[in-house]
């Protein structure tokens, strides 16, 4: 299904945090442009986290899941996963920065990480295409700006 012009956005940032992911992963390709030692990918992903990303799920948390709450059940339960996947995330960055075992700590984030992204763009973007009103969406149009 094609991206409604309002989550394209959303799903545009989705790209640089699957690319971490994959970074985080044990036994990831080399990536060109992208770090590739254990210390430097720990480094890399905690700058994102604190730079990009800690915004992000805040802006998703603040704006984008109150207005699409109250639509169908499905949505709402997309909804709370979504928020409780956050903390689950937020909990692996700061397992991160308290490190024991760096690359295994990376490897945790970057499958959890995958995996959020992935349910927010199959499941709750579509969700929300396939429940909002054409009007509703281009509303959250407005969110960006």
């Amino acid at each position: 299904m094609k991206r409604h012009d309002s989550l394209v956005p959303l799903s545009r940032f989705h790209r640089s945090v699957l690319f971490l992911a994959l970074i985080a992963k044990k036994n990831s390709p080399p990536i060109k442009g992208y770090p590739a030692t254990v210390k430097e990918k720990k480094n890399y992903a905690l700058s994102f986290y604190e730079h990009k990303l800690e915004a992000h799920f805040q802006f998703e948390e603040e704006k984008l899941l109150p207005n699409i709450r109250g639509k169908n059940k499905e949505l709402d339960q997309l909804a709370d996963e979504i928020v409780l996947e956050h903390l689950e995330l937020r909990r692996f960055f700061k397992a991160l920065r308290n490190e024991n075992n760096p690359e295994v700590e990376l490897n945790n984030l970057g499958v959890a990480l995958e995996k959020h992204i992935r349910k927010e763009e199959r499941k709750l973007f579509q969700q929300i295409q396939k429940t909002l009103t054409t009007q509703e969406l281009n509303q959250l149009i407005l969110m960006y700006e």
